[in-house]
């Protein structure tokens, strides 16, 4: 791993965390109001605005213009991924005591490296399949 794909790394991972601490506090929040399942949907959208825009101007300082094609690979991506997150979160509340903020932050966790690799290669790639830069 040269040098660049090192800080790339850290600052994905940088993002990561962050968008995972909003994800896990509105997690906690919504929770108050709408219950653990509702709070982990509701709290998911912003937490996606935020990981898409950090990620794509900071982390991969992607300067594509093809913005509407990302998203939508952004979103493709989103769908696979989440299944895995909501898989880990129903199996984490399911059989543990864990509470429904923190298994919302295991689950996050999990589903990082798929993540990153997706990122990185097809949603962020400098030049995907002869795309407009």
């Amino acid at each position: 791993m040269n040098r660049e794909s090192g800080m790339q790394a850290l600052r994905f991972v940088a993002v990561g965390g962050s968008v995972m601490v909003l994800f896990m506090f509105l997690n906690w929040l919504f929770d108050h109001w709408v219950g653990t399942d509702s709070a982990f949907l509701l709290a998911y959208g912003p937490a996606l605005a935020a990981h898409f825009v950090l990620n794509k101007y900071w982390t991969f300082g992607c300067e594509r213009r093809d913005t509407g094609r990302q998203l939508g690979e952004y979103l493709a991506m989103v769908a696979i991924t989440f299944l895995v997150q909501l898989g880990v979160f129903k199996a984490v509340t399911a059989f543990s005591t864990v509470p429904g903020w923190l298994a919302a932050g295991i689950a996050n966790a999990v589903q990082t490296a798929i993540t990153y690799a997706f990122m990185r290669w097809w949603v962020f790639a400098s030049d995907p399949r002869g795309s407009a830069r």
